[in-house]
């Protein structure tokens, strides 16, 4: 193929994302889910690697609210409090999973139906919500698997972490090196899979199980061209790490001078306001940027899809080496 696809699809992302801002309302819930890529298996395998990522943090949970119910319980007049209070956090983590999921969906939406288009037309928000509202099961129970199989790789690195930090065996360590590297070769065949299944949830209505089918099929037979996007976006990673780089530093800059005025006059409240106004912009400006890229990534992401399952792409390497490929 001929066709500068990976440029092009770099180019009609970067116009949805930017010029449809309501699409970075979605992002910032569809973030909670990872963003689709290598760069969240390499984090997520990168932190099992380390002395306390045994199970990741949220697992505790239940040890953290059956704790709490004892003390409550002992206690005696409490326990109605924890009772609602664990009501409350439960509530909330089913809330930001179900915008989570529908997000992604309606994401995926927005950026198949601006494919389609072939216009500058933007995608319909609330169309695009009920998308995803739709959908919510199917591509719930994809991330359900994809985040099962990650803390299951994640428990399996941590362990034979432990095993070297206890033993320091050279036998223990060959087998810390083979289990990190199965977990990011499955991590990275998963983080594939699970974006092609939610397109084909979306963009094709297929079914949950067909989805699934498909999707390792489409992965299997465009295996190279993954990888080839996958690292275009890791780069891209390093370049949205330097604007956070510089934006921190634009951002405190109004900070540092109430800070440089707070210590020529000596008063404390004019260094908490200043604290306060950096940590603000600078959150901000976090969430504006990663609901952006989540944004960019995944419509990234669709619209390969849509190439590689109606007309199929070759590869840029084999391409170079062999032109006459189509």
């Amino acid at each position: 193929m001929k066709e500068p696809l990976y440029s092009t699809a770099l180019k009609e992302s970067l116009n949805l994302a930017w010029n449809h801002k309501l699409l970075w309302l979605f992002g910032i819930f569809a973030t909670l889910l990872g963003q689709m890529g290598i760069l969240d298996i390499l984090i997520k395998t990168g932190k099992a690697g380390s002395t306390f990522a045994l199970y990741p943090n949220w697992l505790v949970l239940p040890k953290f609210i059956i704790k709490s119910l004892i003390q409550a319980i002992n206690n005696g007049s409490e326990v109605l409090w924890v009772i609602c209070l664990i009501l409350i956090i439960v509530g909330l983590i089913i809330f930001f999973v179900f915008l989570a999921v529908v997000s992604q969906g309606a994401i995926i939406h927005s950026a198949a139906k601006y494919i389609k288009s072939r216009s500058n037309k933007m995608p319909d928000v609330g169309q695009a919500w009920h998308v995803g509202v739709e959908h919510f099961w199917r591509l719930f129970f994809i991330n359900l698997l994809k985040k099962a199989i990650i803390i299951l790789m994640a428990v399996m690195v941590g362990w034979a972490t432990l095993s070297v930090l206890n033993s320091g065996q050279g036998v223990d360590v060959l087998v810390f090196f083979a289990i990190f590297l199965i977990a990011s070769f499955i991590g990275f065949v998963l983080s594939f899979w699970s974006i092609y299944a939610a397109a084909y949830v979306v963009v094709e209505e297929f079914g949950l199980w067909k989805a699934i089918k498909s999707s390792w099929k489409l992965f299997t037979d465009h295996w190279l061209v993954s990888i080839e996007v996958a690292l275009i976006i890791l780069a891209l990673n390093f370049i949205l790490a330097l604007i956070v780089l510089l934006g921190f530093f634009v951002l405190f800059f109004p900070t540092l001078v109430i800070w440089f005025i707070s210590v020529m006059t000596v008063n404390i409240v004019l260094y908490n306001i200043g604290m306060f106004i950096g940590l603000v912009l600078f959150t901000g400006f976090i969430i504006l940027l990663g609901s952006f890229f989540t944004v960019y990534t995944t419509t990234v992401w669709t619209y390969l899809f849509m190439k590689m399952h109606k007309k199929g792409i070759v590869s840029r390497i084999l391409h170079t080496f062999y032109p006459k490929m189509k």
